[in-house]
Protein backbone atom coordinates (compact mmCIF):
# COMPACT_ATOMS: atom_id res chain seq x y z
CA UNK A 1 0.00 0.00 0.00
CA UNK A 2 1.40 3.38 -0.98
CA UNK A 3 1.03 6.53 1.18
CA UNK A 4 -1.98 8.62 0.28
CA UNK A 5 -1.13 11.60 2.51
CA UNK A 6 2.28 13.24 2.79
CA UNK A 7 2.87 15.55 5.76
CA UNK A 8 5.39 18.31 5.14
CA UNK A 9 7.00 21.00 7.24
CA UNK A 10 3.64 22.44 8.36
CA UNK A 11 2.99 19.24 10.30
CA UNK A 12 -0.28 18.72 12.17
CA UNK A 13 -2.94 21.19 10.99
CA UNK A 14 -6.73 21.30 10.77
CA UNK A 15 -6.44 20.85 7.00
CA UNK A 16 -4.59 17.59 7.62
CA UNK A 17 -7.36 16.37 9.93
CA UNK A 18 -10.01 17.26 7.34
CA UNK A 19 -8.12 15.42 4.59
CA UNK A 20 -7.67 12.35 6.78
CA UNK A 21 -11.41 12.28 7.53
CA UNK A 22 -12.25 12.70 3.85
CA UNK A 23 -9.96 9.88 2.76
CA UNK A 24 -11.11 7.54 5.54
CA UNK A 25 -14.69 8.01 4.38
CA UNK A 26 -13.63 6.97 0.89
CA UNK A 27 -11.08 4.23 1.63
CA UNK A 28 -11.47 2.99 5.25
CA UNK A 29 -7.67 2.48 5.52
CA UNK A 30 -5.02 5.06 4.62
CA UNK A 31 -1.25 5.41 4.95
CA UNK A 32 0.38 8.66 6.03
CA UNK A 33 4.07 9.50 5.61
CA UNK A 34 5.92 12.30 7.34
CA UNK A 35 8.74 13.88 5.35
CA UNK A 36 12.26 14.18 6.80
CA UNK A 37 12.01 17.92 7.41
CA UNK A 38 8.80 17.67 9.45
CA UNK A 39 8.61 17.14 13.19
CA UNK A 40 6.64 14.10 14.26
CA UNK A 41 6.11 12.28 17.52
CA UNK A 42 3.84 9.52 18.78
CA UNK A 43 1.66 11.98 20.68
CA UNK A 44 0.82 13.90 17.49
CA UNK A 45 -0.11 10.65 15.75
CA UNK A 46 -2.50 9.72 18.55
CA UNK A 47 -4.00 13.24 18.53
CA UNK A 48 -4.50 13.04 14.76
CA UNK A 49 -6.20 9.67 15.05
CA UNK A 50 -8.48 10.91 17.83
CA UNK A 51 -9.38 14.12 15.96
CA UNK A 52 -10.17 12.17 12.77
CA UNK A 53 -12.18 9.44 14.58
CA UNK A 54 -9.69 6.81 13.46
CA UNK A 55 -7.53 4.15 15.02
CA UNK A 56 -3.83 3.55 14.54
CA UNK A 57 -3.38 0.18 12.87
CA UNK A 58 0.39 0.29 12.43
CA UNK A 59 3.22 2.76 12.96
CA UNK A 60 6.78 2.31 11.80
CA UNK A 61 9.36 5.00 11.39
CA UNK A 62 7.76 7.97 9.67
CA UNK A 63 4.79 6.00 8.34
CA UNK A 64 1.43 5.41 9.99
CA UNK A 65 -1.56 3.37 8.85
CA UNK A 66 -4.94 4.61 10.07
CA UNK A 67 -8.25 2.78 9.88
CA UNK A 68 -11.76 4.18 10.12
CA UNK A 69 -13.75 3.51 13.26
CA UNK A 70 -17.47 2.88 13.26
CA UNK A 71 -18.66 6.48 13.17
CA UNK A 72 -22.15 5.95 14.50
CA UNK A 73 -23.20 3.90 11.51
CA UNK A 74 -25.28 1.06 12.84
CA UNK A 75 -25.75 -1.88 10.57
CA UNK A 76 -28.93 -3.85 10.82
CA UNK A 77 -28.09 -7.19 12.39
CA UNK A 78 -31.56 -8.67 12.68
CA UNK A 79 -33.03 -9.92 9.43
CA UNK A 80 -36.49 -8.73 8.53
CA UNK A 81 -39.18 -11.32 8.87
CA UNK A 82 -41.31 -12.10 5.88
CA UNK A 83 -44.34 -14.27 5.80
CA UNK A 84 -43.92 -17.18 3.44
CA UNK A 85 -46.13 -17.09 0.35
CA UNK A 86 -49.31 -19.07 0.52
CA UNK A 87 -49.28 -22.28 -1.40
CA UNK A 88 -52.40 -22.00 -3.48
CA UNK A 89 -53.67 -24.77 -5.64
CA UNK A 90 -54.27 -24.15 -9.34
CA UNK A 91 -58.02 -24.10 -8.74
CA UNK A 92 -57.70 -21.48 -5.99
CA UNK A 93 -55.36 -19.33 -8.13
CA UNK A 94 -57.92 -19.23 -10.94
CA UNK A 95 -60.75 -18.63 -8.52
CA UNK A 96 -58.92 -15.74 -6.81
CA UNK A 97 -58.00 -14.14 -10.14
CA UNK A 98 -61.64 -14.06 -11.23
CA UNK A 99 -63.06 -13.02 -7.88
CA UNK A 100 -60.26 -10.61 -7.02
CA UNK A 101 -59.53 -12.31 -3.72
CA UNK A 102 -56.13 -13.32 -2.52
Amino acid sequence: MKPTIWVGKNGYTEDLVAEVRHQLDARKVIKIKWLQNSDMNAEEVQDLAKAASAEVIAARGRMVVLGAKNRGKVSETTPSRRTPPKNLSARNKIKSSFLGKK
